[in-house]
């Protein structure tokens, strides 16, 4: 075996020993995350593949593909394993099309074991997640540069992660912009609904959780497409490579079946962003005070029916949600706030999250109680606020709808 073939060697482990170089210490921190069983057993082999122990690596890969013989990067690992022992080299003997299989496949590996030896999480908080209201049980966050899917409780506004999973995406990559680029969009996003297996031709495996894209946001950035599914993969396969998709997220069966107990729908976030930041949660702190602060003083400023200073909180570039600009919003305003001689504005359970892909953008959500001497209702609403080049909080785009 000390005489692996190059190729091989480069294939199954060199590949990724820039990544074994990571400190044992976060590497054994990491593997304390909750992982699918099949995924913990396949990174268990890559290392004893890693440490030079082969024969118990194929061992544990039988094992494996008894219980999982769909499981196609498996099958692959186990045949170079095979044939890395006999000393010999399997590039003569395949065709360019199992090759390019092949290669997409050893990506999907070396995803995962990045995944596997990367900074641990424990104690930290994705930086997208600033404050969740108690209406959100739960939040997903899908890390479409790194192929991974977190799942998170709220324990009293602050995420915590209880499991993730690998992840397959569009095949254009991360940043829908137009129908048909096979993009997975950027942003945040809700399920919509919950579709069974018996509701779904096979590539969508055991069910599906479509979520809410194009939303406001994109709407009014010009973006467009449809159908941006959470789904299954086909029987046949485990899972699927690490851009397969046409623009969904797609997770194995397994996976699936886990985290669907833990989504409401129309309420769950769905965040997809390229990256995370994993910070202490402290550190998220003084960023949620200051956007607070500003919300505050939009509230008393509407409160007050000091028009002039209510309107400062509205981007030059804003826009509602039935298509008004700046201009015409401050117009409805200004004669709506003529006939008032008192107003109150409460507002309870806000969520504040970090708008992925967008400058300074923070999306905030609320349930908003208003009272005048003539009118009363209650809403809940989104309101997207962006920091200018003064440091100002502003509100870019208001909906009660996304």
């Amino acid at each position: 075996m000390r005489n692996l073939h190059a190729r091989t060697c480069v294939l199954i482990a060199c590949c990724l020993w820039s990544l074994f170089a990571i400190a044992g210490a976060e590497a054994a921190a990491a593997d304390a995350r909750v992982h699918s069983n099949a995924e913990s057993q396949l990174l268990a082999v890559l290392n004893l593949a890693q440490q030079g122990e082969y024969d118990t690596a194929i061992n544990d890969l039988s094992d494996l593909i008894e219980a999982r013989p769909n499981f196609r990067l498996a099958q692959l690992v186990y045949g170079e394993l095979m044939v890395a022992r006999s000393g010999r080299s399997i590039e003569p003997a395949i065709s360019d099309q199992m090759r390019d299989q092949r290669e997409a496949l050893l990506d999907e590996a070396k995803t995962r074991w990045a995944h596997r030896v990367s900074a641990a999480t424990d104690g930290k908080v994705p930086d997208v997640i600033l404050q969740m209201a108690p209406e959100y049980e739960h939040a997903i966050v899908v890390d479409l540069s790194n192929n991974r899917l977190y799942l998170f409780a709220n324990d009293q506004g602050v995420p915590r992660l209880i499991s993730d999973f690998y992840t397959t995406i569009g095949r254009g990559g991360a940043g829908k912009q137009v129908e048909g680029d096979m993009r997975t969009p950027i942003g945040i996003y809700h399920i919509t609904r919950y579709i069974n297996d018996n509701g779904l031709p096979e590539l969508y495996g055991v069910g599906a959780l479509p979520v809410n894209y194009p939303n406001a946001l994109d709407r009014a950035r010009g973006r467009t497409g449809y159908g941006i599914w959470l789904h299954g993969v086909p029987r046949t396969t485990y899972s699927r490579t690490p851009r397969a998709s046409e623009g969904c997220v797609v997770i194995a069966n397994d996976d699936f079946e886990s985290i669907r107990d833990h989504v409401d729908v129309g309420t769950t976030p769905v965040i997809m962003t390229t990256g995370i930041d994993w910070v202490p949660a402290a550190d998220v702190e003084a960023q949620r005070t200051a956007l607070l602060s500003a919300v505050e003083s939009w509230r008393h400023s509407w409160q007050a029916i000091d028009t002039k200073s209510y309107l400062t909180y509205y981007a030059p570039d804003f826009v509602s949600d039935d298509g008004r600009d700046k201009a015409a919003f401050a117009t409805y305003k200004k004669q709506i706030n003529a006939s008032k001689t008192n107003i109150t504005v409460d507002l309870s359970d806000i969520s504040i999250f970090r708008y992925p892909g967008e400058d300074r953008m923070m999306k905030v959500t609320f349930n908003q109680n208003y009272t005048s001497n003539n009118y009363h209702a209650e809403d809940r609403k989104t309101q997207y606020w962006q920091q200018n080049d003064d440091g100002q909080w502003q509100i870019v785009l208001e909906t009660e709808k996304d």
